[in-house]
């Protein structure tokens, strides 16, 4: 990142060493981490996905047990993604967001995000 201080550089690092040991364990079903550090994404933008993502899961979740619960489009997920992906022109786009739930998927906790590919 062009703009980052020494210090969210660390920051962003440290954030890098620990996804790359969970890839280490299972490379296929950790390509998210892989994703998040290939596009060079920060402490903040990692923790705003995994929080937009959980969000969604869960609204599955709470739809199985009661068919009233509305479920995020593909539309509203896209609206909540796009700013935190938009530092980086190549993936602030529906294609990116498309590819960033492309290796979510292969996460267990992110199973039930298949709904939107």
């Amino acid at each position: 990142m062009p703009n980052e201080s020494l210090e969210e550089k660390v920051e962003r690092l440290e954030l890098y060493v620990t996804l790359l040991r969970q890839i280490a364990v299972d490379p296929e079903e950790y390509r998210l981490w892989d994703w998040v550090i290939a596009n060079q994404l920060n402490v903040d933008q990692y923790n705003s996905i995994k929080e937009v993502l959980k969000s969604c899961v869960r609204a599955h979740l709470a739809a199985k047990e009661d068919p009233s619960v509305k479920i995020p489009s593909f539309e509203e997920l896209v609206e909540k993604l796009v700013p935190v992906l938009s530092p980086n022109p190549r993936i602030a786009h529906e294609k990116g967001v498309l590819e960033l739930l492309r290796n979510a998927v292969r996460m267990t906790p992110y199973l039930s995000l298949k709904h939107y590919l």
